[in-house]
């Protein structure tokens, strides 16, 4: 990151001669020098909204509740560094040099930028092996969360786990040379995520590069002295089952549920291999997809394998300590199946529920007996695959578990031949969001007669909510592949193979499995509604055929059915708490607070600057100021700065470029009169301004003055007494063709440029708005309201967060004239606006009146209603 921009500033550092003032000149050679400053200006302002809407798409990424890359982060910050460079470069052009201390402090802080960006986890060195008895949560950045869990859980009296060993972290980073981790970054490096066919070809050569590495004799030998050691705990050539514990894995919200790979029925000879697949398989491309959309880097995960001895396995199941649908209630869930676990986890063997009374004695609430064959020997009768005392057992080991953790937590088990209960694995349990429900959210009441009834009524809710999308059978890695965005996923078995479309998917709908499977747990943390156990659903369902899933409901619904959706599912902030989120909140805190204000104050100075967002800030505004004084610097008043004498009651000041002010106007006047003004795109703009008088700030309520009020305590940038100001001045740059307004009005600040001429490729409107003094949503809300506004005249939008965009090219001269009236008019009206966007009907009030508004002062134009009815002509003409 710093290696790159240092090349970057070799490109955009400033020239190093400053010239000392200039003398007098010709008129002629003042405007060639001013067209070189103005150039100089027009860079710097164009690298202010690179900026400045690198800024927004950041902070709308770390607000949004959606996952977002390192590569975002990186892409925007280099933005931002580069632009806010050149932004330093061309002020000091500008100023002769004036500002050079801006270089040192811009250091200082891209320095610290860069630093958080590169920053590296720390690592824990130690022993290549430990002993599971050995070990305890303490230990879960040296051997990984499931077998700190498991070495957790040992302590507990009266609780078996098989026994076992683990290699850590320095075993896996010894085994992984630094020639190793080059290559595999070199093929991260050149992966998209979002292309599936990219990444299974990236992740077969990383898996590849892995399978080749010898592992070296140190490893083995310590591999097979544990192994031996668990021979005289069992029995000789016992068979061992490795799994999968990397840091992170089964920690609270972050579950990597199935997506690593595990071996079972180990005899000595693999140990080696079966340890290199697992360490491989951190870069399969269900796990690579999952890290990237829970907001980690590969760096911060490090692969640790447990090694434990088979358990003769009669009956396997998970239970969960409480409901994971209901947080709150008082029972517990346990799926059993036949022989091992694996048949439950990845949803391919159909599996008993019990749900038992937490409260002693732990009455059975309910079985639903799902399996049909034998186990073991001995039917399935109508008490399920579990005895009384069983039950009994799993419930109060469960609850042990749980005391001792402090939270719910999901227990895989399995009883062996003899009837020994051993715990396999145990980590927190995630639960399912809250459901919401607002009043414009009210599903519509339907008479019972005109009820539409369901496909299908049924099934089990792996992950609750509703959604609509159209189907999309995956079968196969090559289906899984075309998987397109929005559609809902439909398998046979829910398989952990899947989870690469969970990314992509709106749902996801099984044949078989339970609530207790892997894709189900993933699909509970994304927040994805997911309903299993639908027979008959691959044969039944049609590709890209529009489906309504009701998981909460076990309903489907074909078609379009939105009022079945009555409840949403609270949306969760899926990057809560991971590395990527942690780096951008550090990363945000060194851009985008705002500090430097008042231009008055003796703080306005380059060392004050503490982000980006005040160099910015800084520059833009002294900017101005060297565009305002260059008149007085040349001994020239003819090209100097002059107040405009208006009825609207703001600082006003205008530059003339060249034939924006009438030929007959004063030349030696400090004041411009609007009738002296002969650009007809300001003239637009003032029209707009001037339209209708701005009525003062908006009414607020206590409530909302006190939310301002606490917002301009936590924010230093929203002082009233600097946002109330009336002798903030505002430019109108200005030729006869073109106009280019930056306005600071109250909290919020605007950007008008227009040039326009009989030449129609040349012709356009651009209009920047953003800030206020309210929260970032009620900010966000007053710019969709212009949004939308703008967009009935024909605006194109961009719009993040509260950050508005809006365009218009290629149009004629009379057209484009209109619409800068109607930017003129939001300009002024839309001030401090954002402090009631809170308030019931305040967006409907205001666009009704704003409209209302606009079409009377355009009516009054007797040239726009001829254009108006001209419209489509001119595009013609003018097109031709």
């Amino acid at each position: 990151m710093q290696k790159l921009f240092d090349f970057l500033k070799t490109i955009f550092s400033p020239g190093s001669s400053h010239s000392a003032p200039l003398p007098q000149q010709s008129r002629e050679e003042l405007q060639a020098v001013f067209k070189k400053r103005y150039a100089r200006f027009r860079s710097l302002l164009t690298a202010n909204n690179n900026t400045l809407q690198a800024m927004a798409e950041l902070e709308k990424a770390y607000y949004s509740g959606d996952s977002y890359r390192m590569a975002l982060i990186r892409s925007r910050v280099i933005t931002m560094l580069v632009n806010v460079y050149k932004m330093i470069g061309n002020l000091n052009e500008m100023s002769d040099g004036k500002y050079k201390e801006l270089e040192t402090v811009f250091e200082k802080t891209s320095s610290a930028i860069n630093e958080i960006i590169d920053q590296q986890p720390t690592r824990r060195q130690g022993p290549y092996i430990r002993s599971i008895k050995e070990i305890n949560r303490t230990d879960k950045d040296y051997v990984g969360e499931k077998m700190a869990n498991l070495g957790e859980i040992s302590s507990i009296p009266h609780i078996e786990i098989p026994p076992g060993f683990v290699l850590t972290t320095s075993a896996t980073r010894h085994f992984l040379t630094p020639e190793i981790i080059a290559e595999i970054n070199r093929l991260l490096q050149i992966l998209e995520p979002d292309d599936l066919d990219s990444l299974f070809k990236t992740c077969q050569d990383i898996e590849e590069t892995i399978m080749a590495a010898p592992l070296s004799a140190e490893i083995e030998e310590e591999l097979m002295r544990y192994y031996a050691d668990l021979e005289k705990q069992s029995f000789a050539d016992c068979r061992v089952a490795l799994r999968s514990s990397a840091l992170g894995e089964d920690s609270e919200g972050l579950s990597f549920a199935g997506l690593y790979h595990s071996a079972l029925h180990v005899e000595r000879s693999s140990l080696a291999e079966s340890y290199k697949s697992i360490v491989a398989s951190k870069y399969s491309a269900k796990a690579i997809m999952y890290r990237a959309k829970r907001g980690y880097r590969h760096e911060d995960i490090e692969m640790c394998v447990g090694c434990q001895v088979m358990i003769d396995a009669q009956i396997s199941g998970v239970t969960y300590s409480r409901d994971p649908e209901e947080s709150h209630s008082e029972t517990i869930r346990i799926n059993v199946t036949a022989g091992l676990a694996k048949g439950v986890v990845d949803g391919t063997q159909a599996t008993d529920l019990y749900l038992v009374d937490r409260i002693p004695p732990h009455t059975l609430v309910h079985a639903d007996i799902r399996q049909k064959d034998h186990l073991s020997g001995h039917p399935v009768n109508a008490n399920g695959s579990l005895s009384p005392q069983q039950l009994r057992q799993l419930t109060e080991t469960a609850l042990r578990i749980e005391k001792h953790f402090g939270k719910p937590q999901d227990i895989e088990w399995s009883y062996d031949q003899q009837g020994r209960l051993y715990i396999l694995q145990c980590r927190p349990l995630a639960e399912v969001a809250a459901a919401i429900q607002s009043e414009e959210e009210q599903p519509v009441a339907i008479p019972e007669k005109d009820r539409e009834k369901p496909f299908f009524l049924g099934g089990i809710c792996a992950g609750s909510g509703g959604t609509i999308g159209t189907v999309c059978k995956v079968s196969s890695q090559k289906e899984m592949q075309r998987f397109p965005k929005g559609a809902i996923a439909v398998v046979e078995h829910p398989l952990p193979e899947w989870a690469p479309v969970l990314s992509k998917s709106a749902g996801i709908i099984a044949e078989h499995g339970s609530e207790a499977g892997h894709l189900a747990t993933v699909s509970r943390e994304f927040g994805i509604p997911a309903l299993f156990s639908v027979p008959g659903a691959m044969k039944s369902l049609v590709n890209g055929e529009t489906l309504t899933l009701n998981a909460s409901g076990h309903s489907i619904y074909r078609g379009s059915r939105p009022e079945q959706l009555s409840r949403l599912t609270a949306k969760k902030d899926i990057m809560a708490g991971s590395p990527v989120q942690r780096i951008m909140a550090e990363t945000l805190r060194h851009i985008t607070p705002l500090t430097l204000l008042d231009p008055e104050s003796s703080y306005f100075k380059p060392s004050c600057c503490e982000t980006l967002h005040d160099i910015t800030r800084f520059c833009h505004e002294k900017s101005v100021s060297e565009m305002f004084t260059f008149g007085q610097k040349t001994r020239s008043n003819q090209m100097a700065a002059k107040r405009l004498v208006g009825k609207v009651p703001l600082e006003w000041w205008v530059i003339d470029l060249a034939d924006g002010i009438r030929s007959e106007a004063d030349a030696e006047a400090k004041a411009v009169h609007i009738e002296d003004i002969a650009s007809q795109p300001m003239l637009a703009i003032w029209r707009g301004i001037s339209a209708f008088p701005w009525e003062g700030p908006p009414p607020v309520s206590m409530r909302g003055f006190g939310s301002i009020i606490f917002q301009s305590a936590m924010r230093p940038e929203l002082d009233p007494a600097v946002a109330s100001k009336m002798t903030v001045k505002n430019y109108f740059l200005i030729s006869g063709n073109f106009c280019n307004l930056s306005a600071r009005l109250g909290y919020h600040y605007a950007m008008i440029e227009a040039y326009a001429s009989d030449l129609l490729t040349e012709n356009y409107v651009t209009f920047r708005f953003k800030g206020g003094a309210a929260d970032l949503k009620r900010k966000a809300i007053r710019a969709r309201l212009l949004a939308d506004i703008l967009e009935q005249y024909d605006f194109s939008i961009e719009l993040k967060s509260d950050a508005l965009l809006a365009r218009i090219k290629k149009k004629p001269a009379a057209y484009l004239e209109s619409r800068l009236m109607v930017l003129g008019y939001l300009t002024l009206h839309a001030r401090q606006l954002d402090m009631v966007m809170n308030q019931p009907g305040a967006v409907a009030r205001y666009k009704e009146r704003f409209l209302l508004e606009i079409e009377q002062m355009l009516a009054l134009q007797p040239e726009t209603v001829a254009m108006e009815n001209g419209h489509a002509d001119n595009q013609k003409n003018s097109a031709g």
